[in-house]
């Protein structure tokens, strides 16, 4: 997980009320939203030392292996965050990238890594939901994003924004949260969901990233089923979805927590044309 489709509360932050929302690029509930990205990207370290396994051993990995051959091709990433995986599909050798995320605290931190170790990838600040068209892309990624919308309206307005950025032929790759991931792979990913019993489209609950304390991430639950319709209803073709697995470079010391991970795991890959 990450970016200001990410991670939003910090843990440490003053006078940050829990019912205060986190908002995704869909341009929901906006006032404190920004205020709240920029804030966790002041302390993401301690963040990132608890979701850097999950992301090592199976979301990048698989991630990755979605992403296919990026050589000479243009790459837009929405809710980028501080940029992480951004630079990382930059040294895969697409041509052009561009990150694009709500907050100004996280840009600045995308910024300040491109800064110590150039990769001409360029920065912008901007809702994925009102986002104009920056141009036409081969690929568009989204890490942690869609399940930040808080209405069908939300996200397809993402959706759609995604869609216009594409060219004909172009790809989406996206990696998702899970709504039916299991407590024992919450739990070995260094996560705690707290969802509603029998919740509805759109429902929002509270996931605890184990920090001491623990930072409590407000999301809304949207099942895989409800995402691809959303994405065939934009105009995307051959939406098709798998689960993260766990990578073949995992050592023995590391295999036992990454298989816990792997079952019915947090995170989901969906990819999707432009036709």
């Amino acid at each position: 997980m990450k970016s200001s489709t990410k991670f939003l509360l910090n843990p440490k932050a003053e006078n940050i009320q829990s019912s205060v929302m986190m908002i995704d690029n869909g341009g929901r509930e906006m006032a404190d939203d920004t205020d709240q990205y920029d804030q966790i990207a002041a302390s993401f370290d301690e963040v990132e030392a608890i979701i850097r396994f999950v992301r090592e051993n199976l979301e990048w990995p698989s991630f990755e292996a979605a992403l296919g051959q990026l050589e000479g091709l243009r790459v837009l990433d929405v809710g980028c965050g501080e940029g992480s995986f951004t630079r990382r599909i930059a040294q895969l050798g697409a041509k052009d990238v561009v990150g694009m995320d709500l907050s100004p605290g996280m840009i600045a931190l995308a910024e300040q890594s491109e800064a110590a170790n150039p990769l001409g990838v360029k920065y912008h600040v901007h809702d994925l939901g009102a986002m104009p068209k920056l141009a036409e892309f081969d690929v568009v990624t989204a890490v942690h994003v869609l399940h930040y919308a808080d209405s069908r309206e939300s996200m397809s307005a993402m959706a759609a924004t995604m869609f216009a950025n594409l060219v004909s032929g172009g790809r989406l790759v996206a990696l998702s949260a899970n709504a039916d991931s299991s407590a024992r792979s919450e739990a070995a990913a260094g996560f705690k969901t707290s969802r509603p019993e029998n919740p509805r489209e759109g429902d929002k609950f509270k996931v605890a990233v184990l920090t001491d304390p623990p930072t409590e991430i407000e999301v809304h639950h949207w099942p895989t089923s409800t995402i691809v319709g959303i994405l065939e209803e934009a105009g995307f073709a051959n939406v098709v979805w798998e689960q993260v697995k766990v990578a073949n470079f995992v050592t023995d010391e590391d295999m036992d927590r990454a298989q816990r991970c792997a079952e019915n795991p947090t995170s989901l890959i969906i990819t999707a044309l432009k036709a």
